[in-house]
């Protein structure tokens, strides 16, 4: 029996001894899972109880001028948060601080009641006078938040190349949106401590992470002085906008890209999408004549024309297919001329020449239906079809720039690649990118490719400074150095009649300074001026303007002699006195017609003469206009030349004694001939 009863203890004993060992595997199993396995989730459960975040703007690259002179940053702002359960009245506050703040009020009234929440945001990146406002209302539960904003520091300058962003600092235009990524950066935390109440009584801040800095081609001068030419022209002549785009031209480097309407981003909540429209770019346009460059262009690099290659022009029309196209220009002009006076039926006759598929090649060539590429967003291919959906009036409208559409900077760039010497080099605005320690990370390459030869480039650049000198676009001669372009007029499509305007007109300009070693190309598209429409009146002028501003901000010294065609411009009066720069003279052009010559003889009594005394008008004859413009420029006389070739005929006649200021008429032949004008030459001088 006591055998029994033993065995049956040790029995039991064993089962207790089991059910410890099972219970203690079970309790070290479930310790290790919670102390190893679930660490981390517990932890982070224990501190999503215990803890609330709030996620801040990260600081964004800063973004240069081509001289380093800051265009965007990232700057410290207040936002204002508060903590619904330290706010006792939710209903007062919240209509106080949506009066204030111009917040929907309802909105804001059900954040502040939410109980589940530790902070509650009332409005992000506060002003420095909302600042000053809310803290003088002394509310319990709310508090200021330091994060970044971005900050534009010249407001509306170069708004749409720099772009804008959102309120969690997200690109959402321009540069800032192309390069988001880069420039961006990684945003900070606020950590908060809370007890039991989601009262916070600590916290911890979260650094954080700098974007890459970016520096770009834009000059902020010569952007600024764009902008203000191209608002002042737009008020002018009440137009509903209008583009300039400068490029260096061997470096494709853009200086300035202005449009008008434009916007501040600092203020981007102001502003609707048409101010926020870049038309460099998005916006496509029929060019007009400064399309003619292609035209003329291929033909001369085909050698199917020289400057000097008569065309007939009729009487003025020449007819496509079923379709008669007029222009004012009538009989036989040289191609030289054709282009200077702008005549359509010229333009007709080299395109047909070219014939539809090699037109179409070189207008590819220079770039013209596709993007340029351009580090820009929403960029517009323009329109231009392939030569076998051409119509049969296409030659007569594509040659002259109509039946196709180009971007203010597809447009500039072909003027570049002339300006160049026939290579084309892609338009760009970044220069450079670089880490927040200056580290390069990025420099776009420069890769030119050649569209046309050397020799045609440089044809073509004295032809279209002849537009300049005695063409369409004498209102484009730049003060101080010689200038080269193309005047544009087009009619603008009726979007309702889907034909040609007869009253809405683009006004453009395109061209490049100075013309041996140009340093400046640019266009000016002025859309729907009213009154005056043609691209010489409208446009012109404001290429002189911001050109001469370009360049001598650039430093770029000042041509010391007027363009060779310079005495065909029978209608100017060259005024050296002004122009003169350290006894170089300088080729500024001065419309003068008014004054009439003063023509004063060695019998003119004495007291006819100027107080100041008189000068000794120099001899003339035999000189080109070149000489006679520098023998003249020490006295500060000007001369009015007509016709062409070297000085036959001039009045005052030598060694008359003029008052200073005196207008010179000279007749120009290339019939007269001196015995001394060789001795005189340029050749000959030592």
């Amino acid at each position: 029996m006591m055998r029994r009863d033993n065995k049956v203890s040790d029995r039991r004993f064993i089962i207790i001894q089991v059910l410890v060992i099972v219970w203690v595997m079970v309790i070290g199993y479930r310790l290790v899972k919670l102390q190893v396995k679930d660490h981390d989730s517990l932890r982070a459960r224990a501190e999503r109880q215990q803890q609330a975040a709030i996620d801040l703007s990260p600081m964004r690259g800063i973004v240069y001028d081509r001289n380093g002179n800051e265009l965007a940053r990232s700057v410290e702002a207040k936002s204002l948060y508060a903590s619904p359960v330290e706010i006792k009245d939710a209903e007062t506050v919240a209509d106080r601080l949506a009066e204030l703040l111009d917040v929907d009020r309802d909105a804001l009234y059900k954040r502040l009641t939410s109980k589940n929440l530790v902070l509650v945001a009332v409005k992000r990146k506060l002003t420095d006078k909302e600042v000053a406002q809310v803290d003088a209302l002394k509310i319990t539960g709310l508090r200021f938040v330091n994060e970044m904003k971005r900050h534009y520091v010249a407001d509306q300058t170069a708004a749409h190349v720099l772009g804008f962003v959102d309120i969690e600092e997200r690109g959402q235009g321009g540069l800032e949106q192309a390069y988001d990524k880069q420039i961006r950066g990684q945003g900070g935390r606020l950590v908060l401590d809370v007890d039991a109440l989601n009262k916070s009584y600590d916290h911890s801040l979260e650094e954080s992470i700098p974007g890459d800095n970016m520096t770009l081609t834009i000059d902020l001068l010569i952007q600024h002085y764009a902008e203000q030419a191209l608002a002042d022209a737009i008020r002018q002549h009440h137009a509903r906008g209008g583009t300039i785009v400068m490029v260096r031209p061997a470096t494709g480097e853009i200086l300035a890209l202005a449009n008008y309407p434009t916007f501040d981003p600092n203020k981007v909540g102001d502003s609707d999408e048409t101010e926020r429209c870049n038309r460099a770019i998005e916006t496509s346009f029929e060019p007009g004549s400064i399309f003619k460059l292609v035209t003329y262009s291929a033909a001369l690099e085909e050698k199917l024309i020289r400057p000097d290659t008569r065309i007939d022009c009729g009487g003025g029309q020449i007819r496509i297919a079923d379709r008669i196209i007029h222009d004012g220009h009538y009989g036989v002009l040289t191609a030289a001329q054709a282009l200077a006076k702008s005549s359509n039926v010229a333009a007709i006759k080299i395109g047909m020449m070219l014939g539809n598929a090699r037109l179409a090649h070189y207008i590819e060539q220079f770039g013209f239906g596709r993007r340029t590429g351009i580090e820009l967003p929403a960029e517009a291919r323009g329109l231009f079809r392939p030569a076998s959906e051409w119509g049969p009036t296409s030659i007569g409208s594509i040659p002259m720039g109509h039946e196709v559409g180009v971007t203010a900077v597809q447009a500039v760039a072909a003027y570049a690649c002339i300006a160049n010497g026939g290579e084309y080099v892609k338009p760009h605005i970044v220069k450079s990118i670089t880490d927040a320690a200056g580290n390069l990370i990025e420099e776009p390459p420069i890769e030119p490719h050649r569209v046309v030869s050397h020799l045609t480039a440089d044809t073509i650049k004295q032809m279209l400074e002849g537009v300049v000198v005695h063409g369409t676009g004498k209102a484009a001669q730049v003060g101080g150095y010689s200038a080269a372009g193309k005047t544009g007029t087009a009619q603008k499509i009726d979007e309702q009649t889907k034909r040609y305007s007869q009253t809405k007109y683009i006004a453009s300009f395109a061209g490049f300074a100075p013309v041996d070693n140009p340093e400046i190309a640019c266009i000016v598209s002025i859309d729907e001026p009213i009154g005056a429409h043609h691209g010489g009146d409208v446009a012109a002028p404001i290429f002189a303007r911001v050109v001469a501003d370009a360049l001598r901000t650039l430093g770029v010294p000042p041509t010391d002699e007027p363009p060779p065609q310079i005495a065909s411009a029978d209608t100017h009066v060259y005024n050296i006195a002004e122009t003169m720069h350290d006894s170089q003279v300088a080729a500024r052009i001065d419309r003068d017609e008014s004054r009439p010559a003063l023509d004063v003889t060695n019998n003119t009594p004495a007291a006819a003469m100027p107080a100041r005394g008189g000068i000794v008008m120099p001899d003339l004859m035999g000189l080109s206009i070149r000489e006679a413009l520098a023998l003249c420029a020490a006295s500060g006389l000007k001369i009015k030349p007509s016709g062409d070739g070297i000085v036959a005929l001039q009045n005052p006649s030598p060694g008359a004694l003029v008052a200073q200021d005196t207008v010179c008429l000279v007749k120009l032949s290339k019939q007269f001939v001196r015995k001394d004008a060789v001795a005189r030459s340029p050749g000959a001088r030592q």
